[in-house]
C-alpha cells in the first residue's frame, strides 16, 4: 500500500530554496519522490538542485524575483503544470520601528506579502483549472505573537497578513480541489540565526528561555511539516497555520 506522503509524479515549487527552510524542505520532499523545483532570486539555487540530483532526487531549478509580478508570471508560464507549491521566499530587517525606513517597510512587504501572493496566484492558476493541487505559505511565530526583542514590525506585520492569506485563499478556492495552508517556523536553526548567537547571545539566550522546548526548531522539522501539508496525508486539511516552533506561540 502506497504511503500517504508518497509524493512520486508530483512535480512540487519551492520558493527561497537556495537555503534554510527551503533547502530542507527541497530536500525532504524529493525523498518522498516529488520532482522539485527549487526557485531562489539568483544562481545560487543551482547547488540545491545540483545536490538533489546527486542524492538521486529528480529536481530543476529556476531563478526569479517573487517580488516582480511579471517575473513571476513569466516563471509560471515556464514552469507550466505543478501539483504543489511552498512560497517560502522571505527577508527581514531589524531596526526599532522609529527607524524604519519606508524603503525598509516597502521591501520586506513587496517579498513576504506580495511576493507570496504573487507565487501563489500565478502558479495557482492552473491547480485551479485542473482542479487539485496544495499550497503550503511560510508564515512565522512573529505573525501570531510579538516576539521579543521586537525589532522586525514589517517582517511581523508582513508574516500576519501571509497567515490571513492562507485563510482567505483557502476558503475561496476549497471547492476547486485546490488546499491552501502555512507553517509558522519558531525560532530556526538557519546560518541567519547562527549569527545571532555569535554576535548578541544574549538575545539567543532570551529566545530559548521563551520556548518551552528550550531549543532552536530544525530547518527538517519544518521541512517535514510542509510535506506533510503538500500531501495526501493532510487531504482534509485546509486554511491551517501549522506551527513549529516548540510551543513558542503558545508559553
Amino acid at each position: 500500500m502506497m504511503s500517504p506522503m508518497d509524493m512520486s509524479g508530483r512535480k512540487v515549487l519551492v520558493t527561497g530554496a537556495a537555503g534554510g527552510i527551503g533547502r530542507a524542505a527541497c530536500t525532504y520532499l524529493a525523498a518522498l519522490g516529488a520532482t522539485v523545483i527549487a526557485a531562489d532570486r539568483d544562481d545560487a539555487v543551482e547547488t540545491t538542485r545540483d545536490d538533489l540530483r546527486t542524492a538521486g532526487g529528480s529536481a530543476e531549478c529556476i531563478t526569479f524575483n517573487v517580488a516582480d509580478k511579471g517575473a513571476v508570471e513569466a516563471a509560471a508560464a515556464k514552469v507550466g503544470e505543478i501539483d504543489g507549491i511552498f512560497a517560502n521566499a522571505g527577508i527581514s530587517y531589524e531596526r526599532p520601528a522609529l527607524e524604519h525606513s519606508e524603503a525598509d517597510w516597502r521591501t520586506v512587504m513587496s517579498v513576504n506579502l506580495d511576493g507570496v501572493f504573487w507565487t501563489v496566484q500565478a502558479f495557482g492558476r492552473q491547480m485551479i483549472a485542473r482542479g487539485r493541487g496544495s499550497v503550503v505559505m511560510t508564515a512565522s511565530i512573529a505573525g501570531v505573537k510579538a516576539v521579543r526583542p521586537e525589532l522586525h514590525v514589517g517582517y511581523d506585520v508582513s508574516k500576519a497578513g501571509v497567515a490571513h492569506m492562507c485563510k482567505v485563499l483557502a476558503a475561496e478556492w476549497a471547492r476547486s480541489g485546490v488546499r491552501v495552508n502555512a507553517v509558522g517556523p519558531g525560532y530556526t536553526d538557519t546560518a541567519m540565526l547562527a549569527e545571532v548567537g555569535r554576535t548578541q547571545p544574549a538575545v539567543m539566550r532570551q529566545w530559548m528561555d521563551d520556548t518551552p522546548v528550550g531549543r532552536l526548531i530544525k530547518p527538517e522539522e519544518i521541512a517535514s511539516a510542509v510535506a506533510l501539508l503538500l500531501s495526501n496525508a493532510a487531504s482534509g486539511i485546509t486554511g491551517h497555520l501549522l506551527m513549529v516552533d516548540g510551543g513558542y506561540s503558545i508559553a
